[in-house]
């Protein structure tokens, strides 16, 4: 496996969405923000023992120090669980490498999201539509479509798994098609 520093602004993702589910009240964000990021860095440094402060995979200008000044910034748009769903994914997967993760508050958080993430996509899809891959301006890959081995179709979103920019949900929203009044 391997595993990277998550950016703030992933971390902003996640705990936009949480305070917008009212899984995490606003007095808790910061420290959440900065646990997370703690967790995420000590399976980094156990994954790669040999890299040091500053050369840990993962944002260019990340330092150690940083996990301790995380300060929450709300992401502009309406919370996407499918995004949401996929960055939930990615911070567990980059921070898993440990031997406490499973038994770490982090994990029980970020497992909670992820849950009530993907509770809430079929609610999500019936008011606002599904994305249409298509519809991704050229050279967007935020979306794609995979076909299982039955020819189902399904759509995934790989925005949350790297959280290239601030616009994720606005982005996510605008790909969607409005849904079809019967």
């Amino acid at each position: 496996m391997s595993a990277w520093i998550v950016s703030r602004d992933h971390l902003d993702l996640l705990l936009s969405a949480a305070l917008a589910w009212e899984l995490t009240v606003p007095e808790q964000a910061d420290a959440t923000g900065r646990t997370l990021w703690k967790e995420n860095l000590v399976s980094v440094a156990y994954r790669y023992p040999a890299d040091r402060d500053g050369t840990r995979p993962g944002p260019a200008d990340f330092r150690d120090h940083h996990v301790n000044t995380y300060r929450f910034a709300r992401y502009p748009g309406r919370a996407d669980p499918e995004v949401v769903a996929a960055a939930a994914a990615s911070l567990a997967y980059q921070s898993c490498e440990h031997p406490e993760w499973p038994e770490s508050a982090a994990c029980r958080w970020v497992t909670n999201l992820r849950e009530q993430a993907s509770q809430r996509v079929p609610a999500y899809v019936a008011a606002h539509g599904p994305v249409d891959p298509t519809r991704q301006k050229t050279g967007e890959h935020g979306w794609h479509m995979l076909i299982d081995l039955d020819k189902t179709r399904h759509v995934h979103s790989v925005d949350g798994w790297a959280v290239p920019d601030r616009n994720v949900f606005i982005r996510a929203a605008e790909l969607r098609t409005p849904p079809t009044k019967p």
